[in-house]
C-alpha cells in the first residue's frame, strides 16, 4: 500500500503547519536570544550561558541512535513520534512555572531547573529526530523535500515575527522574571497547536520488516556508515561547523555588554533574525531542490565567515542588526540544507541508522564547542572568540568544497557499499 498524490499534498500541508507552529514555539523560547538573556538575569556566567547550546546540542544528538533503533521496529513511524513528543513540548510549560514561582525567590535554583527542562526537551527532540526524519522521507515527495523544509521554516519564521513582537511587548511591559514566564507560556501553547497538526499525518506501514537486534549490536553497526567516504567527509564537515557557530549564542550577550542595550531589544533581534530566516528559507529550499543541497550548505558556511567579520568590526548597534540578519540566513541554510542532505546521502534501507549515527558522532563535539567558546569568552573576551571561530570557518569552507560531494552528482554507489 502506498500514498496517493492527494495524500502527499495533505501531508505537505499538515506537516508544514506543524513545522511552522513548532518553530513559532521555539521563537518564544529562543536558544539564541531569549534563553541566554534569561540565564544572564538569573546570574549565569559565560560558561553557564554556553551550557544552553551545549545541552541543546547534546540533547539533539546522543539519544538519536536510541530513537533510530526503536524507529526501525515501527512500520508506522508516526506512532513512535506521538508516544514521545510530549517530552519535547511540556518542558516549556514548566519553564514558565519556574519563571513565575521559583525565579523570584531563588535565582540559582531557577537557572538549573530551566537548564534541566531544556535538557528534557532537547533529549526528547533528539530521540525523535530519526523516526521523524524517516517519516518525512516517506510522506513527503522526494522532489519537494527542500521546499517542504523551507515552507515549515519560513512559515514558522513569519509567524515568529509576530511572536517576537508579542515577546517584545511582554519583555518591556512586565517585570523580570514574569516577562520571561509569559514568553515560555506562549511557547508551550504554540507547541501544543503544532502537535494537533502532526497527528493528522497520513502514513502507510513500511513493506520491509526489520529484525529487532540488541541496542549494543545496533550501535556497533555504526561502523558500516564509514564505508561510504562521502558520508564520512560530510560528518567531518558537520564537526567543523560545530566549532564555527558557537559565537552565535554569545552575540546577544556581546551586544548587551558592549552597547548597553535594554532587554526588549533582544526581541527586536529575534524579529530581524526571523524575517531573514523566512526570506532565506523560501530562497534556499527551492535552490537546493534544483541544484542540490550542497549549495545552500556552502552558502551557510560562507555567511558564518561574513557574520563574524561584521561582529569584529562592529562600532554601534546597527552592525548587530546586520549580524542577526545573517544569523537568520545561516539558520535556514543549515536547517533546510542539512535536513534534505542527510535524507539524500543515506541509503533508503538504513536511513534511521545513518541519521542516528550522524547525531551520535556529532554529539561530543556539539556539546563541548559552546563550552569551550564560553571559556574563551571568559578568559580572552568576545573578540578573541570571534577570531577563533573565524579561523575555523575558513577551514570549514575549504574542506566542504573539496571534501563533500553532492549526493545527486556523486558517482559512488552508497547502496552497493552498504550491502557489502
Amino acid at each position: 500500500m502506498s500514498l496517493k498524490e492527494k495524500d502527499y499534498r495533505w501531508n505537505f500541508i499538515v506537516n508544514s503547519i506543524d513545522n511552522a507552529f513548532f518553530n513559532l514555539g521555539m521563537t518564544f523560547g529562543s536558544i539564541q536570544t531569549l534563553l541566554p538573556l534569561f540565564a544572564k538575569h538569573l546570574g549565569a556566567g559565560n560558561l553557564e550561558i554556553g551550557l544552553i547550546p551545549a545541552i541543546a546540542n547534546l540533547g539533539w544528538a546522543i539519544p538519536a541512535i536510541i530513537g533510530a533503533k526503536y524507529s526501525e521496529k515501527y512500520k508506522i513511524k508516526l506512532h513512535l513520534v506521538l508516544k514521545v513528543t510530549m517530552g519535547e513540548r511540556l518542558p516549556y510549560l514548566f519553564m514558565a512555572l519556574i519563571a513565575f514561582f521559583v525565579a523570584p525567590n531563588n535565582s540559582t535554583l531557577a537557572l538549573y531547573l530551566s537548564l534541566l527542562m531544556l535538557g528534557i526537551a532537547t533529549f526528547s527532540m533528539g530521540f525523535l529526530g530519526p523516526p521523524w526524519m524517516s517519516m518525512i522521507g516517506k510522506v513527503i515527495e522526494p522532489s519537494k523535500r527542500g521546499v517542504f523544509f523551507a515552507m515549515g521554516n519560513g512559515l514558522g519564521a513569519i509567524m515568529g515575527v509576530g511572536g517576537a513582537g508579542i515577546a517584545r511587548i511582554i519583555l518591556s511591559k512586565y517585570p523580570f522574571p514574569h516577562n520571561f514566564g509569559y514568553s515560555f507560556l506562549c511557547a508551550s501553547i504554540a507547541l501544543l497547536i503544532s502537535l494537533a497538526f502532526l497527528a493528522l499525518t497520513r502514513e502507510y506501514p513500511d513493506d520491509q520488516e526489520n529484525p529487532d537486534i540488541p541496542l549494543v549490536e545496533y550501535i556497533k553497526s555504526i561502523k558500516t556508515v564509514f564505508k561510504y567516504k562521502n558520508f564520512k567527509n560530510y560528518v567531518i564537515a558537520r564537526i567543523l561547523n560545530a566549532f564555527s557557530v558557537p559565537f552565535i549564542s554569545f552575540v546577544v550577550v556581546f551586544a548587551s555588554k558592549t552597547f548597553s542595550i535594554p532587554d526588549k531589544v533582544a526581541a527586536d533581534f529575534t524579529a530581524i533574525l526571523l524575517i531573514s530566516q523566512a526570506i532565506s528559507s523560501f530562497l534556499l529550499g527551492p535552490l537546493g531542490d534544483k541544484y542540490g543541497h550542497k549549495l545552500p550548505l556552502l552558502i551557510g558556511r560562507i555567511l558564518i565567515f561574513l557574520d563574524i567579520l561584521i561582529l569584529l568590526f562592529a562600532k554601534n548597534i546597527s552592525y548587530l542588526y546586520i549580524a542577526f540578519i545573517l544569523v537568520g540566513f545561516i539558520n535556514s541554510a543549515f536547517w533546510v540544507g542539512d535536513s534534505a542532505m542527510v535524507l539524500e546521502i543515506s541509503p533508503p534501507q538504513h536511513k534511521e541508522l545513518y541519521i542516528g549515527a550522524l547525531s551520535l558522532i556529532l554529539s561530543p563535539f556539539s556539546f563541548v564547542a559552546p563550552l569551550i567558546a564560553g571559556k574563551i569568552a571568559d578568559v580572552k573576551g568576545f573578540r578573541f572568540l570571534f577570531m577563533t571561530c573565524l579561523l575555523i570557518s575558513i577551514i570549514n569552507i575549504v574542506f566542504f568544497i573539496y571534501g563533500v560531494k553532492d549526493p545527486r552528482k556523486n558517482a559512488e554507489n552508497i547502496n552497493n557499499i552498504n550491502n557489502n
